[in-house]
């Protein structure tokens, strides 16, 4: 569908969520308290206590619901995925909620705190949710969307047979994708060109009137797909690619993958200039509140590294930001003073990279970045597995040389390497402190996978996808995922 209106479609089924949702959360706490007491009297339980609960759930269930993208019309093409990571989040929620009570000894002015009414408002939360999200917000969405008078949208299926049948199929599971969409498969072959096949599904778009495409791809690289994203990101038209390579990105729709085949989807549109403003104020507030609250880290992370061994606490080196405009980039020193200036042996690392032989064994399987024991110091391990060493980079967000959410930059010997149109691509936007890369993939990728990730994002961000990285980024650094 055209990208203004599968924008509208979207934010239209979020706001009907976010409306279920909210109103689901006050039903059950209301109902837990009625059966519980006998009555709403508000001398059994404060007026207080009632909205502290519903605000506390209402903010964390926004925020863990965007993160496991449980807010878009995807999620209505798969049930048994939908009610399980649903139960999996309420689950979650409810647990942090005990914690948090336990921690401020059960404040009944403040949360709902008798056990028999959090186990029945967490009850009724469950299975009206579960109700709301399954059996009914689905089937009465197409029925708003046409008394808002959305029309359908046509889209045409290309690559084998066999897989786009399969395709055709898992989007008519969903009871919205059923009224909305009008599905042609296209039964012939493709040219090998990347351009020559856009031309090619482009003619028969216009035949059909249809405004989307799919796209599968059987043997491809990913230069391949890259090469045809772009293309098709240039003319301009919304669309989705299947492949048996790409849920080796580790980053993937759930939602409409099947079997070995992973699905990306790339329909929002380019940024404006006043999206571009936008974010550029959040990332000044996002970077002075975590001065803010992680300066006792900071400080902390400064003496360990002044301490321990000689030499600055921080590493500057130049980098490549956006229009591969150059500036200083900071970290905290994780390695010895004279193992830092090794541009020579890194040069020949990222040449071996490149080209997908340098490939280390680990315990985790391979990893893609260079490792040498006797050269990081013992607490540059312990940052660098963390991703603490990342933290001076807020610094180049509030000067305005990264973003909270990019590629990460590159190194300016580096640039060689990024000899195509859909690598240059990068430089389009700022690096970023996080991104697909680093909360997907971090060290395990080779050069060609990692930079197809980064593209990804650069061809498709979006507000939702920009909020869902920044909050995935802490479990990945508490876990440690992917870090060396």
């Amino acid at each position: 569908m055209p990208f203004k209106l599968g924008f509208r479609i979207n934010r239209l089924y979020f706001l009907a969520l976010l409306v279920s949702d909210f109103t689901v959360l006050a039903v059950s706490i209301l109902l837990a308290v009625l059966i519980r007491f006998g009555s709403l009297n508000t001398s059994a339980v404060p007026f207080t206590a009632m909205t502290g609960t519903w605000i506390f759930f209402a903010i964390t269930e926004l925020l863990f619901m965007m993160v496991e993208n449980l807010y878009t019309v995807r999620t209505t093409v798969n049930r048994i995925m939908h009610i399980f990571r649903t139960t999996r989040l309420i689950i979650i929620l409810s647990m942090l909620y005990i914690v948090a009570l336990f921690m401020i000894h059960f404040p009944s002015n403040i949360f709902l705190s008798s056990r028999i009414s959090v186990l029945l408002f967490i009850g009724f939360w469950l299975i009206l949710t579960i109700s709301m999200r399954i059996f009914v917000i689905p089937y009465i969405f197409p029925i708003l969307l046409r008394v808002l008078r959305f029309r359908t949208s046509s889209i045409v299926l290309f690559g084998p047979l066999d897989v786009t049948v399969k395709i055709r199929s898992l989007l008519l599971k969903s009871p919205v994708f059923r009224k909305i969409l009008k599905l042609r498969i296209y039964k012939h072959s493709l040219p090998d060109n990347p351009a020559e096949r856009l031309t090619v599904c482009m003619e028969t778009m216009k035949e059909d009137s249809s405004t989307e495409l799919v796209m599968v791809f059987e043997n491809e690289d990913f230069d391949f797909m890259a090469k045809f994203c772009l293309h098709a990101k240039n003319a301009g038209i919304p669309f989705s690619i299947y492949s048996k390579r790409i849920p080796e990105l580790g980053y993937f729709d759930p939602w409409t993958s099947f079997g070995n085949y992973g699905a990306l989807s790339f329909f929002s549109k380019e940024w404006s200039k006043t999206a571009e403003r936008i974010w550029r104020i959040v990332d000044i507030l996002l970077s002075i509140s975590g001065l803010i609250l992680l300066t006792p880290v900071i400080i902390a992370i400064s003496l360990t590294v002044a301490i321990t061994s000689p030499g600055g606490v921080l590493f500057k080196q130049k980098r490549i930001g956006r229009n591969k405009t150059p500036f200083i980039f900071l970290k905290f020193r994780s390695m010895l003073v004279d193992a830092e200036n090794r541009e020579e042996s890194h040069k020949e690392y990222f040449r071996k990279y490149v080209n997908g032989n340098a490939a280390k064994k680990t315990k985790n399987g391979e990893v893609f970045k260079e490792v040498s024991s006797h050269s990081v110091t013992t607490v540059g391990r312990i940052i660098r597995k963390t991703s603490m060493d990342e933290l001076p980079q807020i610094f180049n967000v509030l000067r305005g040389n990264m973003s909270i959410v990019g590629p990460r930059p590159c190194i300016n010997y580096e640039l060689e390497h990024y000899n195509n149109d859909w690598l240059q691509k990068r430089f389009t936007v700022k690096p970023g402190l996080t991104g697909i890369w680093q909360v997907y993939a971090r060290s395990r990728l080779a050069f060609e996978k990692s930079q197809f990730l980064d593209f990804i994002y650069v061809i498709s961000r979006s507000d939702g996808m920009n909020i869902r990285l920044i909050l995935k980024t802490f479990p990945v650094m508490f876990f440690s995922k992917g870090g060396i």
